[in-house]
């Protein structure tokens, strides 16, 4: 489908910058979050753009997470 979902839970107080971009490295979503903790939970609609793959980066203070979508 076109909507996925992000759900994650942060034990510490961090910085978190949530990214979408497509296959060519374009931003099609990007949300930042100051001093967050607690349980993280988002859903994101790429309906209004192309079939095909993009990458979730989401960035804290320490850590940095990619893993790949493929809407069909």
């Amino acid at each position: 489908k076109d909507i996925f979902n992000i759900r994650f839970v942060s034990e510490k107080i961090q910085d978190l910058s949530i990214r979408v971009v497509n296959i060519m490295g374009e931003l099609v979503y990007q949300e930042n979050a100051s001093k967050f903790i607690g349980e993280y939970t988002k859903k994101i609609d790429l309906g209004d753009y192309a079939k095909g793959v993009y990458f979730l980066e989401i960035t804290t203070d320490k850590d940095l997470v990619n893993r790949k979508i493929v809407i069909q």
